[in-house]
């Protein structure tokens, strides 16, 4: 440890952790600067200023002491260790002045606090090693007894003091007694930490035949029985605090694998050093592979060290948590042993990289893990939300399962301390696996009933922070619909602007959300949108959506009277639109900015305007983007297009998945029965659906590959029904599938909302059926909630006329016969071009349009375009389903939604925003503490070289 002395250690232990804590507030100052008083921003400036300046005369001290070749002394030990000491408690102590408490919890999901408490430890850490050194010479005798009683004066004394009434204790509340308690519990907790950490570093100062009046036993305690007590009792084995959900005071260190590399770690540091310098080096490279393992407990537990003396006094107990520290200090001893006496059989070089080849196994191992996890659950989403129809998929279902757990593990909360996350690793899992975002329960869910067929169950009930209660019925009401069109003739399009006054009729209410939603036609896109807040007309920012609807979420959450309005696409052909809140007898204005082709009648709560004039509206022809990938068809140019009648066929879904297999031959009897009774419908095709679905080839004995079946997953008939959908739709022909579903429950099958967005694959009927056992078809809806039965229908035999584009001879579409304006692509099977902005708005939003079919169509491409098509949007100042308009009331609310749209942008399409905050406040900084610890290893090692 006297290598520590070397001022280059300051470098790594103060000036990066610092710059880091720096740039880490000055971020989280960025966004809550508006919401600050006057004196709140000075006080952040003067704060910072004084850490820079303590960073800048401690490199300096560093930098002069390394130019005159002499090492750290006592005096800048006492002295970092007191300023940073100083720094942090009146950092403590004006907390409220810093993160006043009028700024919502949200903006600030881990509090600078934490970040001082963190990032800082290694400088305290360091100095307090720099005085312990100085101040325990090697040549000179020290008493273990004594510094050991020394410490526990400071439990004992604050047990007196609490147990025994005096002049020392005042129960009125007094500022000044209120600082002297804290300075003396500072001072307090520093002295015991000193002698604590003193009298495992005078047990290494003896050499290894000298341990005399301590012996192995000690060693064990240390090594073996502290760690696995401290376990135990971590997980409430005998404290026996923790109901059956809870799964630890500092973490969830219930894997078996914590105890038992635990007891592996012990027993290799108990065990005798080997004589024979091959055997020796075997328990070197063992020892340095588990040295991240006692470093990892190292690091968890720093930020609590000064709350170890509360511990001892309140639990009996609490003297656990000194127990990595102890840890530590015999591992780092052990290891400089094996190096100093296997130098002289191996060069340093050689010793050096076994120790780093070592320390790497297990970050290694768990990098390789949790890399693993990732290429599993993106290739699920993949498989699930953004799948190539043309690639065959093969997943490992039990690590999904069991990195599906781990994800839910992370969105639970617990109350105090205990939590159901590994600290630092759960951050690291955040950042690896789930790009720092999650995903919701809802797609958590539909993942475990495609792939294990059926959700899980939770190991317990999840808490969070905040209740999740059903929102009472809105009282809000339209009260008034006004707009105003006006024609572009530069773009041939209409500009018309919805204003649309909202209030509550229930006066006495606080503060009530306003929900409705806007049916828009086809060609009509979201240019703009406004709130008025107070006298002012906030415009709406376009933002990604999810960020977008997360940050309305907090806000609205607060239940305060901040302002914002969020409208956002609810489907391929309607806006839903929140403001909120309107309370009292306030009469709040929202308006939207349509850009549209032709004049239409808008309806909205029962209240219609109309848009354009129909006075002067002219039939509007084929209009198409520049290149002519997409052309929009007014329903008059539609009626131009010639009648075609297309062949139906039968393509019946049979369903595979677990616990069907007796079901097969029922299933069988009921094709059959229908195939002889309706085979005038040409050809039938057949899918084997499960968690994959497999389409036979034309003429295939499907009797025999029903059979050959292997019944496994959930019965996954979303991916069936799109497959075929898709298919049908990219290659066109004079026939078109007629969609029987052949299972025992419809209701158990992953079905979506509807499939409204492959509207196009399905110009004749938008209806799918279900086989009954007694041969009846039940026709359901691909447009509206598939799951439930609609009422009687025509047969799926008869004729259906439908229009053919660009012409019967070589159609590149089939279009529904009815008065319905449509957008179709001239290249859906081959690569679109990117969206760009080209002249005139709605001939952008028309590309736009285009490019949202094509991604429907080809949903492979979505994480690759995603983002080039929610910049041309954000451009282009027209909204889609990738984006969405939000209104906000202030500067910070803008802030942070900034920062969460970078953080969604940068991470998979398929991943969520979390529904509640997940972050581990103190895991930020793990990584460079890490490799802080990698570095004192390293140094402890070449002592003496």
């Amino acid at each position: 440890m006297r290598n520590l002395l070397t001022a280059k250690w300051i470098i790594l232990l103060n000036t990066l952790p610092v710059l880091l804590l720096l740039g880490l507030c000055y971020a989280e100052f960025g966004v809550i600067q508006s919401l600050l008083p006057p004196a709140g921003v000075v006080l952040w400036s003067r704060f910072g200023l004084a850490l820079g300046a303590l960073a800048l005369l401690t490199l300096g001290h560093g930098l002069w002491q390394l130019r005159r070749g002499r090492p750290l002394g006592a005096t800048y030990g006492l002295g970092a260790l007191l300023a940073y000491v100083v720094y942090l408690y009146l950092a403590l102590y004006w907390g409220a002045d810093l993160v006043p408490r009028a700024i919502p919890a949200w903006m600030l999901p881990t509090p600078p606090v934490f970040y001082l408490l963190t990032l800082l430890m290694p400088t305290l850490a360091h100095a307090m090693f720099v005085l312990i050194a100085r101040l325990t010479p090697e040549e000179q005798p020290h008493s273990v007894a004594v510094n050991l009683g020394l410490a526990l004066v400071v439990p004992l004394g604050w047990l007196l003091l609490i147990q025994v009434p005096g002049w020392f204790w005042q129960p009125a509340y007094s500022p000044f007694w209120e600082q002297l308690w804290g300075v003396m519990y500072v001072a307090g907790a520093l002295l015991f930490l000193f002698f604590v950490t003193r009298v495992v570093y005078i047990i290494g100062l003896k050499k290894p035949g000298e341990w005399g009046e301590f012996g192995l036993v000690w060693k064990a305690v240390i090594t073996l029985v502290l760690p696995l007590l401290g376990l135990a009792v971590n997980s409430g084995l005998f404290l026996n605090k923790f109901s059956a959900e809870d799964h630890g005071i500092f973490g969830n260190f219930s894997s078996p694998w914590f105890y038992g590399l635990a007891a592996l770690n012990g027993l290799l540091l108990c065990l005798p050093n080997s004589t024979d310098r091959r055997w020796r080096l075997v328990q070197y490279l063992s020892r340095s592979a588990l040295f991240g393992y006692t470093f990892y407990f190292f690091i968890v537990f720093l930020p609590f060290l000064p709350l170890s003396v509360i511990a001892i006094i309140a639990v009996g107990v609490g003297f656990l948590m000194l127990a990595p520290l102890l840890l530590l200090m015999v591992h780092l001893r052990e290891l400089t042993t094996d190096y100093e006496a296997l130098r002289a059989f191996y060069s340093p070089r050689v010793l050096v990289a076994g120790f780093l080849a070592g320390w790497a196994v297990l970050p290694l191992y768990i990098t390789a893990a949790y890399l693993h996890r990732r290429a599993t659950l993106h290739a699920a989403l993949d498989y699930v939300y953004n799948p190539d129809y043309s690639k065959s998929y093969h997943l490992d279902a039990q690590t999904l399962a069991g990195t599906l757990r781990v994800v839910k593990q992370h969105k639970e909360r617990s109350a105090e301390f205990m939590a159901s996350h590994l600290p630092y690793l759960s951050t690291y899992f955040n950042w690896l696996v789930l790009d720092n975002l999650t995903l919701s329960d809802a797609k958590i869910s539909t993942l475990e009933q495609i792939f294990l067929g059926e959700a899980q169950a939770e190991s317990g009930p999840r808490r969070r922070w905040a209740a999740d209660p059903t929102p009472p019925p809105t009282t809000v009401r339209l009260r008034r619909l006004s707009s105003s069109s006006t024609f572009d003739s530069g773009q041939q399009a209409w500009v018309s602007w919805v204003n649309l006054d909202v209030a509550n009729t229930d006066t006495t209410q606080r503060a009530a959300e306003y929900v409705t939603t806007l049916p828009l036609p086809v060609g009509c896109w979201v240019g703009n949108y406004y709130l008025n807040i107070g006298a002012r007309r906030e415009k709406g920012i376009l933002a990604e959506q999810k960020a977008a609807a997360w940050v309305f979420a907090q806000i609205v959450n607060e239940n305060s009277s901040r302002d914002p309005g969020l409208l956002a696409y609810d489907g391929p052909s309607r806006v839903k639109l929140k403001v909120y809140p309107v309370a009292g007898r306030q009469v709040r204005r929202t308006g939207i900015q349509l850009l549209h082709k032709e004049p239409f009648v808008l309806t909205v709560d029962g209240l219609r305007v109309v848009l354009g004039d129909t006075t002067q509206a002219r039939p509007a022809g084929p209009v198409a983007t520049p290149g002519r990938e997409v052309a929009y068809l007014s329903a008059a140019a539609k009626k131009q297009l010639p009648l075609v009648q297309r062949q139906p066929y039968y393509h019946f879904l049979l369903d595979v998945s677990a616990r069907k297999g007796a079901r097969k031959s029922d299933f069988r009897r009921r094709v059959l029965a229908r195939l002889s009774r309706a085979s005038a419908l040409g050809q039938p095709r057949f899918s084997l659906v499960n968690t994959y679905a497999a389409t036979l080839p034309a003429g295939a004995d499907w009797q025999k590959s029903l059979a050959e079946a292997t019944n496994a997953g959930g019965f996954y008939l979303e991916r069936a029904i799109r497959q075929t959908l898709v298919e049908a739709r990219q290659n066109p022909t004079p026939t078109y599938p007629v969609l029987i579903v052949v299972t025992d429950s419809l209701r158990k099958a992953v079905l979506p909302a509807d499939f409204a967005d492959l509207s196009s694959a399905y110009p004749e009927s938008e209806l799918f059926y279900a086989l009954t056992p007694d041969g009846r078809l039940s026709p359901h809806s691909l447009r509206t909630d598939p799951t439930n039965e609609v009422r009687s229908t025509p047969d799926p035999g008869m004729p259906v006329s439908v229009r053919a584009w660009p012409d019967a001879t070589r159609p590149l579409a089939y279009l529904p016969d009815n008065e319905l304006a449509d957008i179709v692509l001239k290249r859906s099977g081959r690569d679109l071009p990117a969206a760009e902005i080209i002249q005139g708005r709605w001939q952008t939003g028309l590309l736009l349009q285009g490019q949202q079919q094509w991604q429907v169509l080809h949903p492979e491409a979505t994480d690759a375009q995603r983002v080039p098509f929610i910049r041309t949007s954000f451009r282009a100042g027209i909204m889609t389903p990738f984006t969405a308009y939000l209104a906000l009331e202030n500067d910070a609310q803008k802030a942070a939604l900034h920062r969460k749209q970078e953080q969604v942008l940068a991470g998979k399409a398929a991943l969520d925003v979390a529904e509640q905050t997940t972050e581990v406040p103190i895991d930020e900084g793990a990584l460079l503490l890490l490799l802080a610890g990698a570095g004192l290893g390293l140094a402890l090692l070449r002592r003496g070289s």
